[in-house]
């Protein structure tokens, strides 16, 4: 009895790692070429993309990934036809897409409290308008915008930019 159950285990061993080595992962990947910068794209998510020619953004559902295209909803986009992907919703957190709302936020809250100060607390009967503060701080709010306007949240598919799909076996 116990030769047979070796055999058993061995057996079910041997097609548990035959399995695992048959199973690939499929993904897509959106990369600038020569650097590090990469956003994947697996299936099952969202993608935001452009078509050649069009004005409006597409975000569809990634069903399947082929060799040069993926399709979203039974609707096949080949890669060459994508004109622009937005990248917003797969950027991480970072310094500065914290420092721009944080900027305005500053900048406003500065003007805010120093407006309280002088009009409620230390009781300024006429005008509590400081130049030198509403300068100060609308140059903080400013800078917080244009970080936030500055920087690049759809990405070309042209020049550096490609997409290509990525096997993992």
């Amino acid at each position: 009895m116990l030769p047979c159950i070796n055999k058993r285990i061995l057996l079910t061993f041997t097609l548990f790692i035959l399995t695992g080595a048959t199973y690939a992962q499929t993904f897509m990947v959106l990369e600038k070429m020569g650097t590090k910068k990469r956003y994947v794209y697996y299936m099952g998510e969202t993608i935001e993309y452009q078509l050649k020619g069009e004005k409006t953004f597409n975000s569809e559902r990634i069903t399947n990934i082929l060799d040069s295209a993926f399709v979203a909803y039974n609707d096949t986009v080949s890669f060459k036809a994508v004109e622009r992907i937005n990248i917003k919703p797969k950027r991480k957190a970072s310094l500065l897409n914290i420092a721009g709302p944080s900027l305005i936020i500053a900048g406003l809250g500065y003007l805010a409290i120093d407006q309280i100060n002088k009009g409620i607390v230390q009781g300024g009967g006429g005008s509590t308008w400081d130049s030198s503060v509403a300068t100060t701080s609308f140059i903080i709010a400013g800078t917080g915008a244009l970080i936030i306007v500055l920087q690049k949240n759809k990405v070309p598919l042209s020049g550096w930019w490609r997409l290509r799909k990525v096997n993992v076996y």
